[in-house]
This record gives C-alpha cells, sequence and structure tokens, in this order.
C-alpha cells in the first residue's frame, strides 16, 4: 500500500506518527462500520485519515480553535485563500480602526511586539472576511504559524526569552522561530492547497466537550488526554489558551488570568477530563453513551489510570464486548527524554470481530 501523505502536526500529543499503524490494527480486526466520531479530535490526524479512507468523519473537540482546523481539513473541500490575499491580512486596511488586544496585553510573553501587532491586525481582516472557506483557512494558517514560532509549540509558559536568547539545544529550531509570518504563510497554504480534498461523503465538525457531544457513528475513537505516573499534568488549556483565546478575539481582554505570569486566557477552561480523580468515572459515562459503537481508545502504556484500569471499564461498561489491547511498539516524545520507552496501547471494544 502506497504511504499516505499527513498534514504535519504540531500539536503535543498528536498520533500522526502512529495513526497508519492504529488504523492497521482496526482493519486487522475485521471491524465494519461506514462513520467515525473522532470525539478528542484535536490535530484532527485520526479524522482526516478517516476521511482519506472514504467514511464519513465527524470531528469533535472543546476548543474552538482546533475546530476551526478540523473545519478546514474535514469539512472543507477546497482552500480558497490565496498567498497574496493571506499577506494582505496583514495589513492595515484605509477606515478600520483597530484594537490592539494582544500587543496591550502579551507584550514580552509569546511573541515579540511587531509579531503581537500583526496578529492583532490579522484577526481582526479575518473576522471581517465574507467567504467561510476563506476566513477558515486564514484562521488555520494563522494558527500553524503561531504554534510553530513557540518554544515546545507550546503557550503554557510565559518564556519568549528562550526564544530571543537561544544559543542552541535540543528544543527548537531558532531558524524557524524567526521567520516571518509572509514566510510561514506561503508553507502554510501550500499545505492546504495540498490537503484539501472531497472524499463524497458529509463530513462535519462538532465544538463541545466529550460528555456532550450527542453525535453518534459506527466507530468512535477516544484519544483523552494522557496522565503520567508521577502527577505532574498540564492541561491541554494551559498549553493552547493563546490560540482559544485568538478564536474568542473579541472576549480576550475580560477572561485574562492576570495572576499568572503568561496571562493565561480561561476561555473554555473545563476540568472535563483534565482531573485524575474524575478522569475514569467521565470515561465510563463516555463509553456508556457509544455502547452500540465500536470503541477505541487509544492510551499509553505508564500513564494513570493504567492500560489495565481502562480494559476492567470497558469490561464493565460492554459486558457483551470482547477487549483488546494491541502493543505498537516503542515510540517516544520529542519534550522529554524520559518518553523514550512509552508504548501506544489501543483498548479495543467490539462485538464483530473476524475469525
Amino acid at each position: 500500500m502506497p504511504e499516505i501523505n499527513l498534514p504535519i502536526t504540531r500539536y503535543y500529543g498528536s498520533k500522526r506518527k502512529l495513526v497508519d499503524r492504529i488504523w492497521n490494527e482496526i482493519e486487522r480486526l475485521g471491524l465494519e462500520f461506514d462513520s467515525v466520531l473522532d470525539v478528542f479530535g484535536g490535530t484532527g490526524i485520526f479524522s482526516y485519515y478517516s476521511k482519506i479512507k472514504g467514511k464519513r468523519v465527524i470531528y469533535n473537540d472543546i476548543f474552538l480553535f482546533n475546530s476551526l482546523i478540523g473545519k478546514k481539513l474535514i469539512e472543507n473541500v477546497t482552500n480558497n485563500l490565496t498567498y497574496n490575499e493571506a499577506v494582505e491580512l496583514l495589513l492595515q486596511q484605509p477606515g478600520i480602526v483597530y484594537d490592539n488586544v494582544i500587543q496591550r496585553n502579551f507584550s514580552g510573553i509569546y511573541f515579540t511586539d511587531s509579531e503581537n501587532q500583526q496578529i492583532d491586525i490579522f484577526i481582526q481582516n479575518t473576522n471581517r472576511l465574507i467567504d467561510p472557506n476563506k476566513k477558515l483557512s486564514a484562521y488555520y494558517i494563522l494558527f500553524q504559524s503561531c504554534i510553530i514560532k513557540r518554544p515546545y509549540n507550546l503557550f503554557h509558559r510565559n518564556n519568549l526569552n528562550m526564544r530571543t536568547g537561544y544559543t542552541g539545544g535540543g528544543f527548537g529550531n531558532k531558524t524557524t522561530w524567526e521567520r516571518s509570518f509572509e514566510d510561514l504563510f506561503l508553507r502554510f497554504i501550500q499545505e492546504l492547497d495540498e490537503f484539501t480534498f472531497d472524499n463524497g461523503r458529509d463530513n462535519l465538525v462538532t465544538n463541545d466537550s466529550a460528555l456532550n457531544c450527542t453525535e453518534v457513528a459506527d466507530l468512535v475513537y477516544i484519544d483523552p488526554p494522557y496522565f503520567s505516573l508521577n502527577g505532574s499534568h498540564t492541561t491541554y488549556h494551559s498549553k493552547y489558551h493563546f490560540l482559544e483565546g485568538l478564536a474568542h478575539y473579541e472576549d480576550i481582554e475580560a477572561h485574562i488570568n492576570s495572576q499568572k505570569k503568561n496571562k493565561q486566557i480561561e476561555i473554555n477552561n473545563s476540568n472535563e477530563f483534565e482531573q485524575g480523580a474524575t478522569f475514569l468515572p467521565q470515561l465510563e459515562k463516555l463509553i456508556l453513551m457509544h455502547q452500540h459503537s465500536h470503541i477505541v481508545i487509544s492510551y499509553r502504556n505508564n500513564g494513570k489510570p493504567s492500560i489495565k484500569d481502562i480494559e476492567d471499564l470497558m469490561v464493565k461498561c460492554k459486558p457483551n464486548y470482547k477487549v483488546y489491547t494491541i502493543n505498537l511498539g516503542m515510540y517516544g516524545y520529542a519534550l522529554s527524554k524520559s518518553n523514550l520507552t512509552n508504548s501506544e496501547f489501543l483498548v479495543i471494544g467490539t462485538n464483530h470481530l473476524k475469525e
């Protein structure tokens, strides 16, 4: 089978390097399904892979910025925004009075002052676009550019100085960080031209928490937040709050937590699946919501709860179903050398198996 080309994702925990093996394991079990619900959509990689495979895809994510990315890759079938139009969105237009929310509140935290000014102008110009296809493309290229210009591709720390004072090391690429938005836009416009396509299905993107998502599908893919055994946990909201703020630009200032050094934007800050004590009860509720679907849960072997805990939960919730734990091989996340021996597992609950 020829290699499937996928968008390059920079999202923490992305399954881009594993999705082909995940899909192969699902196929090996002979699961029959025509539709997929990716309830923790994130980067959209599993949804995008399912779209390539001709399935009807429902992508869901609690964060609006992720849902906008999902709409571009999963719902949209073309990219209507040209590079020249994208660059023009960085420029002030005559007769328009621009706010400077990012400049005013985030100087010295995530981006340089000149970049903050560009972000302010770009978002406000984007929000005035009439064509929804172009608007989604504009959001996509801005979000991707903001992520790639950040050390570790994250926003949970006030650490612009790591970029500006970088003298070498293993956590980033100074050349990429310092590339202009104009340069990065060309890269991401070309990416959209390559990766937007029509699979002939009525695909859907929703913006809900996992437990509030009422959509159903033949197969439900669950890739929840991961809790380390050492007890440390940085929520996805903390990692990406700045992008969620940009998606709610007019509401940013009313939701800045000035008590935190990184001025975290509290929009859509939810405890759902972000607290170890409530993770298993919430997962049980989610599985029961989809007890008539194939359930595929992706998790790591050294997390808390354990793979065994998740298996036991599946047996409890779907007593007539068999549970499979599939070792997908060893791999590591670049953010931590201690993760080099981690292994990804799938726990699959279904009653339609190939013998």
